[in-house]
């Protein structure tokens, strides 16, 4: 089976070659590679057309006169490749070599959509890539709340992840799908929500995978290594919650906030939120405090978020829904 590794960059210098070379090494042999340089300005396409000549796979390149954004870019790849499984690739990811190997052999099971691999912090202090032990993602947990996090993130890998298993959906910096199962869920030939751009465009997608009747699974054979640009671990309290959330990029909280707020619309079965309303609206009423005081340049996103809720609303009615709410609410721990 053909698998498709699909990457989109943006000035990605410092991890192209890293990135590139590992998907080379894969042992996996029937893959096609397609880049899409969104319009950088440093290197980027001088290190990827001069890595390009020892590939042993076919590769195309795709060069842009101006950045489309992840979600465009990824969207119109996706239409340019063929694979039957399709990668979808960010470029501070290094891919273990047998990573699309043990990915092929699980979607023998015809009901997964999406595999998770087992995703450690990489190290790029020394400003060349080292493995860590320390654990990135093993996909997403979603809560009563709406709270939603990375199982596992910061986490000294122990071997409390070396089990496969269904989780709610795949996070996105380097999920492998099953291309009829992003086809099942495409609205308006968009795969990836261009309106919701960038941040929580991952959990929108496994979240309508689920929906569909696609199942989302980690497999700890899966490995790759991730240089995740914001937190390294998990809050452990509010005062730890303001610590980690200040190291945050400004334009990334202000995506976060609207975003995710969209996408639990656009998603819920709204009987299922209400049932959670309480602690959906203590978390939600601490945070805006917090923003009030602290952070009010978050609050710059509501006119942007009450300005496409119609947009994305249209879009909730499109929604493929093949499983009840009885089924998704069992994944609201």
């Amino acid at each position: 089976m053909l698998v498709s590794i699909n990457l989109v960059v943006y000035n990605g210098e410092k991890y192209i070659k890293e990135c590139l070379n590992s998907v080379f090494n894969q042992t996996y042999s029937n893959i096609e590679i397609l880049v899409f340089d969104n319009n950088s300005k440093d290197d980027t396409l001088k290190i990827v057309r001069a890595l390009s000549k020892k590939s042993k796979f076919p590769i195309k390149i795709i060069e842009n006169e101006k950045n489309h954004g992840f979600s465009v870019a990824q969207n119109k790849v996706f239409q340019l490749s063929k694979g039957e499984y399709v990668l979808v690739l960010c470029v501070d990811i290094v891919l273990d070599k047998n990573f699309v190997k043990e990915s092929v052999k699980m979607f023998n099971n015809k009901e997964i959509g999406a595999i998770q691999s087992k995703t450690y912090c990489a190290d790029w202090s020394s400003k060349e890539f080292q493995k860590t032990n320390i654990i990135d993602t093993t996909g997403f947990l979603i809560f009563k709340s709406r709270r939603l996090v990375n199982r596992g993130h910061g986490q000294i890998d122990n071997g409390q992840y070396n089990n496969s298993e269904e989780i709610f959906s795949q996070e996105g910096a380097c999920p492998i799908f099953r291309r009829k199962a992003i086809e099942s869920v495409m609205i308006n030939n968009q795969f990836l929500d261009e309106d919701i751009f960038w941040y929580a465009t991952d959990i929108d997608l496994g979240w309508r995978m689920r929906l569909a009747g696609w199942k989302a699974y980690f497999n700890p054979k899966v490995i790759a290594y991730h240089d995740r640009p914001t937190t390294k671990r998990l809050s452990k309290g509010n005062l730890d919650f303001i610590k980690l959330r200040k190291t945050v990029p400004v334009k990334r909280k202000r995506l976060d906030y609207r975003n995710w707020r969209l996408v639990i619309l656009k998603n819920s079965f709204y009987s299922n939120l209400l049932k959670d309303i309480f602690p959906f609206l203590f978390r939600e009423l601490k945070l805006f405090i917090y923003i009030l005081f602290f952070e009010t340049g978050t609050l710059k996103v509501i006119p942007d978020f009450f300005r496409l809720l119609p947009k994305i609303l249209r879009k909730r009615k499109l929604i493929n829904r093949k499983i009840n709410k009885k089924e998704i609410r069992k994944w609201f721990i």
